[in-house]
């Protein structure tokens, strides 16, 4: 007689070959001891286990593949000696066009009046570093 209502829970038991019962560490049932698995979960590139030993009927889980660490590639070999395009004597005065000083390319003073204008306004926009005409 054995049954999940059984003191025995889901192990069965039998007097001519008997066998160890262990607890499922999720649910809690009894099984029998070699019904329990370990459980394993993706940690880098290698599964772990987890040391819970638990029941394959309800409580097993798929280890998760999101949680395997992705491999890239190593970069490829660079070319040696490379020859690059001649960019700044392509230019019409033969330099460069932007300005190694500056971090974008142009200095504040190069922005006239008529860039400062904002698309169809009328005025220019004010002066955020004048304090006087505040």
């Amino acid at each position: 007689m054995s049954g999940p209502w059984h003191p025995t829970g889901r192990a069965r038991v039998s007097p001519r070959n008997p066998q160890a019962i262990g607890v499922c560490q999720r649910c809690g049932l009894w099984y029998q001891r070699s019904e329990l698995v370990p459980q394993y979960e993706w940690a880098g590139v290698k599964m772990q286990n987890l040391e819970l030993y638990i029941c394959t009927r309800t409580c097993y889980d798929i280890p998760q593949h999101q949680l395997k660490t992705i491999i890239i590639p190593p970069d490829p070999m660079p070319v040696y000696r490379p020859f690059p395009e001649p960019f700044a004597s392509d230019d019409a005065g033969g330099t460069t066009i932007t300005d190694a000083s500056s971090p974008n390319g142009f200095f504040a003073e190069d922005v006239t009046e008529e860039a400062a204008r904002v698309d169809g306004a009328d005025e220019a926009l004010p002066d955020p570093n004048d304090f006087a005409s505040r």
